[in-house]
């Protein structure tokens, strides 16, 4: 799986809202058929039917097992032995999930139920850094940035451990701070040493400056307009880009 999964669909129920007893009018809610492997999974393609009374639209959508674990965590199913991964094992794509058609009357009042859920605790890791880590700030699409002192790197790592690009460069003196603005994106790092400053990577990676700031420059704050904070040794510097 390319990564740990963030949000899973486990049962789907429509019903008349004005007969409780009425039976559930959509076809397999809760992802029972076909039966997939214990512990494991199947995968269907956009398009396909093979999930009993389901059309998977976008680009994948999955049967899981609800013994499936990953990096020690356990996906559980919240009704039966299955559940649905909306976004797939291939994608995660976020455009991707499941359909289907139900005949209802005109008039008719009608109770739509679902469960959507994340795995219930587990801790993931240990994944690999660097040499010396001293920061690190998250992305919007689940990146971990992470500033290595020893060797002036950054290490860019997916959910799932692996690596999300090579390795960034920073100015020599040792990296200590990183943030990133929630709305360009771009990735901010503090270095102390030999000439205490600041550099900027845009969200591919791409570096520019750097800017000279305060002596020791040991935190960053990134605010709502877009500027950047640094505290140094006993002073404060405001970055207007």
């Amino acid at each position: 799986m390319r990564a740990i999964r963030l949000a899973v669909a486990c049962v789907a129920m429509l019903t008349l809202a004005v007969a409780p007893a009425e039976a559930n009018l959509i076809v397999n809610g809760s992802f029972e058929v076909p039966m997939v492997p214990a512990g494991g999974f199947i995968n269907y393609v956009g398009g396909s039917t093979g999930i009993t009374g389901w059309t998977v639209v976008g680009v994948d959508s999955s049967v899981i097992s609800g013994t499936f674990t990953q990096a020690g965590i356990v996906f559980q199913a919240q009704n039966g032995l299955q559940w649905a991964d909306l976004a797939g094992v291939t994608s995660n794509s976020s455009s991707s999930g499941v359909r289907q058609n139900v005949a209802t009357t005109i008039g008719g009042v009608y109770e739509l139920s679902f469960y959507v859920g994340s795995a219930p605790g587990g801790v993931r890791g240990p994944f690999a850094t660097g040499a010396r880590p001293t920061g690190v700030a998250v992305d919007a699409q689940h990146v971990a940035w992470v500033v290595c002192t020893n060797d002036n790197t950054i290490r860019r790592i997916n959910p799932d451990g692996s690596a999300a690009g090579p390795n960034l460069a920073v100015p020599p003196g040792g990296p200590q701070a990183i943030a990133i603005d929630a709305t360009s994106q771009a990735v901010w790092v503090a270095t102390v040493g030999s000439g205490n400053r600041v550099v900027r990577f845009s969200a591919a990676g791409v570096a520019s400056g750097p800017f000279a700031v305060a002596s020791f420059p040991a935190a960053l704050a990134i605010d709502s307009r877009g500027h950047v904070w640094v505290a140094g040794e006993t002073k404060l510097s405001e970055l207007a880009p």
